[in-house]
């Protein structure tokens, strides 16, 4: 019951994000920040006017938030928000995608929502149209 109102609570701050239209494109982003460390359950990463770069894997229950794109090379299990600011150009790209949750820039999937042949497999997510797009990374 204790992860579902901490998911209920997520997608509470999506939504309310998802109404950020106001993007500030003279904001300057800083250097990205890499991660080397397994990021654990309960663990909550955020990459503020940055990419953030994950070097290992990213367990159920993790969170990783960046204003600019996620890259996760190992798995990725947890919740990856890219575009946290509202700029629908960020992207996420994983080894290994087993996500409870993925956005970008208020638009969301949850795991159920996620097509099961893009599962385990090498991904890159974008919005087009303003909807998730999942392609594979050959």
């Amino acid at each position: 019951m204790e992860n579902n109102e901490k998911l209920q609570s997520l997608i509470k701050i999506i939504k309310q994000k998802r109404s950020y239209n106001n993007i500030d494109n003279n904001i300057c982003y800083a250097k990205s920040i890499i991660i080397n460390y397994h990021i654990r359950s309960g663990q909550q990463i955020y990459a503020k006017y940055s990419d953030l770069i994950v070097v290992n894997n990213v367990s159920n229950g993790a969170e990783l938030i960046a204003d600019g794109n996620i890259h996760i090379y190992g798995y990725m299990r947890g919740k990856a928000l890219s575009g946290a600011n509202g700029d629908k150009n960020c992207q996420i790209f994983c080894s290994k995608l087993y996500a409870e949750l993925i956005s970008i820039a208020g638009e969301y999937l949850v795991k159920d929502e996620i097509d099961k042949q893009f599962i385990g497999q090498a991904s890159r997510i974008f919005l087009k149209r303003n909807l998730i797009t999942i392609k594979q990374l050959s």
